[in-house]
């Protein structure tokens, strides 16, 4: 047959991702000789970015263009350039491919797919016929066919309980208000049937699995650590949990099952496990199961191939921890796809532009050029679905001309991006950053200190006051920072930035929210529709007052009272970040054109733009407020009145790697400054295209309880 060429598909890996890119991790893994072609819908997933993974990329179209536009994409390509075998990753696009399976045969494709019949079963409204047939345990399962079905399930209860999506997604609620609200968002972005079931507490575990005829030829199973508020795994260990690989082996006969599938349970406190979703694809976790010995991808093409495939377990002990890769381009590489062909080498760089930051193939990033430049300790070290800046400062400093040693500085034993390899030379454990525990600040001077690091970048929201407050005593260490006076500081408080307008900057309309019972005079100040905040982070637009009833009590449940409400901005969205030096002036200026967010706002790619107005802005920002050290302007162009701030974050942002990647390494220009060095201007790139895609690490579960018992970890992980 000569080159393999596989076909994948799902490459959306934002904070919830699709399994296309683990899948295509563990086909590399297991044969580099495979050639992988991302099969993708537009130039924006962001897990197609991968350039040490994928040799080609091609266009399809969307799920809801149906199976014959399917068919036809699919016969120009093969006309031009060969596909051995396809993996499909997507739920909505399985039915697709399997009323194709005759076509592409004759096209010379070939998949390993389940039967219509099989794939109807073990949809979520059918799971529990499905599980009496398979005798298996599965919750109370409402179907919600319509916005009138809704209303009336809504005030039944109890509560908590999950709605569900048809085809993914889901949210947990707890009121009958919380349960329309879910619903209507839920039925906006996926149609009807929804789902409801009751929320079960006890221990959840995947089963990840391959089969064929009916038979399991492979499993993992995978007990969730950390998850999002979604549901979504965000780390987990694999386990030896034979009763629940005996499980999934009992639905894959039941279903008559081949190829890809993945079994949820929850195992309660008297010994049942409850089988709470089936879906018929590999899961966004499957690279975990490949490093676990058990690569079910690649036995999945094999299966498709006819090849006899020996049965595999994955073994126990296996960590993941989702953190995020990032990438940094001379301008968007994908915006040249066209439909009918597979293009090769899209990804490969004109020298220099490349960004010479992280990497998924060489992620310690530029080899040192001289010494260690000192050492700094980083904060803000968690990269889950809404990822703190910390992982892109250490990437920014190790691509300088003379990385120092990193340290980096966390109260979190989950925070994802301790467990990126070739990032941090050692990472330790602090407390939560709070004043009224005084063990912060003794052990936020003592780990420094132990860990020889001469300097400090603080990335969280939370923590500045404490380190703004700990300056004189860090310096007195002989631990530098930047970082602004007191006073500027609390000038940038969320609740303070209609204050800003007296310095002459255009500001939306912001009310506190002290409680529950303002939050009709707010919203009839406001209108609708409004954003709503969190008092550091999170923000959600609502539309109607049950809406905004709800995002309160789901924002307060995070970060307590006061929230804020503010003036909807229509617009471009832009992120403005800089450092100022100890006199207030700018050592650079980086400003994004926000491409890809998430619902939450959350920047995941975007462009490199020199804009004057808003360079202007933010060294306006650093004189007006005496600025010092990094900070991040977020603002939204509206059509008539221009340029509008609409937040100030104190620190950098955690698309902070663009700055390194576009030659204006910011984070390296904050701490020479902080040692007392002078920086020149520096001046980004324009064009240069950032995206960042949700990377599973994997390493020994000894290594968590390393950093939870001895509280230190070396940077390299094993």
């Amino acid at each position: 047959m000569g080159e393999l060429w596989v076909g994948v598909t799902g490459f959306y890996a934002t904070d919830n991702p699709q399994p296309g890119l683990a899948v295509a991790r563990a086909l590399r893994q297991a044969e580099p000789s495979w050639r992988i072609v991302a099969l993708v819908h537009d130039g924006y997933g962001t897990g197609a970015f991968a350039d040490t993974l994928l040799d080609a990329h091609a266009l399809l179209p969307p799920p809801s263009a149906g199976p014959r536009a399917l068919a036809r994409a699919l016969r120009a390509l093969t006309r031009r350039h060969p596909l051995h075998v396809v993996i499909p990753t997507v739920d909505a696009e399985l039915a697709h491919w399997i009323a194709l399976g005759p076509a592409l045969r004759a096209l010379g494709v070939r998949a390993c797919l389940p039967g219509a019949a099989a794939l109807r079963a073990r949809e979520k409204r059918r799971l529990p016929a499905l599980g009496r047939r398979a005798g298996i345990p599965v919750p109370d399962t409402l179907v919600l066919p319509s916005a009138a079905a809704v209303a009336r399930a809504a005030g039944r209860g109890p509560f908590p309980q999950l709605l569900k999506g048809p085809l993914v997604d889901s949210v947990v609620v707890h009121s009958p208000e919380d349960f329309r609200v879910g619903a209507a968002e839920l039925a906006a972005h996926w149609g009807y049937p929804l789902l409801a079931q009751p929320l079960i507490p006890g221990e959840e575990y995947d089963v990840a699995g391959v089969a064929r005829h009916g038979e399991l030829v492979g499993a993992t199973v995978m007990k969730k650590l950390g998850v999002t508020g979604k549901g979504t795994a965000w780390a987990g260990v694999t386990v030896a949990q034979p009763a629940l690989v005996e499980l999934l082996r009992r639905l894959v006969r039941a279903l008559r099952w081949d190829g890809a599938i993945e079994a949820e349970f929850i195992a309660t406190a008297d010994g049942r496990a409850y089988c709470f979703e089936i879906n018929p694809r590999f899961p966004s976790w499957i690279a975990l199961a490949a490093d676990a010995g058990a690569n079910l991808p690649a036995a999945l093409v094999r299966l498709a191939l006819g090849d006899e495939v020996e049965p595999v377990r994955g073994r126990p002990g296996r960590l993941f921890a989702r953190a995020v890769a990032e990438r940094v381009f001379a301008g968007n590489p994908l915006a040249a796809l066209a439909p009918g062909r597979v293009h090769r080498h899209l990804l490969d760089p004109p020298a220099p532009t490349r960004a010479p930051a992280p990497g998924l193939a060489a992620p310690r990033g530029v080899p040192a050029r001289g010494a260690p430049a000192g050492a700094v300790a980083v904060t803000g070290l968690n990269a889950a679905d809404n990822p703190s800046p910390g992982l892109g400062v250490a990437r920014s400093l190790r691509a300088a001309p003379q990385p120092p040693r990193l340290v980096g500085l966390t109260h979190e034993v989950l925070a994802t991006g301790a467990y990126v390899d070739g990032v941090w030379d050692e990472v330790r454990l602090v407390p939560f950053p709070s004043r009224e525990d005084g063990r912060y600040p003794e052990a936020l001077v003592a780990q420094c200190r132990e860990a020889g690091a001469d300097c400090l970048l603080p990335t969280l929201d939370v923590e500045l006051p404490l380190i703004v407050w700990l300056a004189p005593r860090l310096a007195a260490a002989g631990i530098a920072t930047l970082v602004p006076a007191p006073e500027a500081l609390a000038r940038v408080a969320k609740a303070r930035l209609p204050a800003l307008a007296a310095d002459g900057f255009r500001v939306p309309r912001t009310l506190a929210l002290g409680g529950y019972p303002e939050l009709a005079r707010v919203l009839g100040e406001l209108g609708l529709p409004c954003v709503l905040k969190g008092p550091l982070a999170d923000a959600r637009v609502v539309a109607s007052a049950e809406q905004a009833t709800v995002v309160a009590r789901r924002l307060a449940a995070t970060w307590g009272f006061p929230l804020l409400a503010q003036e909807y901005v229509p617009g471009e969205e832009y992120g403005v970040t800089a450092v100022a030096d100890r006199a207030h002036r700018l050592a650079g200026t980086v400003v994004v054109r926000k491409e890809i967010r998430t619902l939450n706002g959350n920047t995941w790619g975007g462009t490199c733009v020199r804009d004057r107005a808003l360079e202007r802005l933010a060294a306006r920002f650093a004189e007006a407020l005496a600025w010092v050290g990094p900070f991040e302007l977020e603002v939204i162009r509206h059509p008539r009145r221009g340029p509008v701030l609409i937040e100030v974050n104190p620190r950098f942002p955690a698309w902070i790697a663009l700055a390194a990647g576009a030659g204006a390494n910011l984070p390296w220009a904050a701490v020479r400054l902080a040692r007392g060095a002078r920086v020149g201007p520096l001046r980004p790139r324009a064009g240069a295209f950032y995206v960042r895609m949700a990377w599973d690490v994997t390493a020994s579960v000894e290594r968590m309880g390393a950093l939870a018992v001895e509280g230190r970890v070396s940077g390299h992980v094993a």
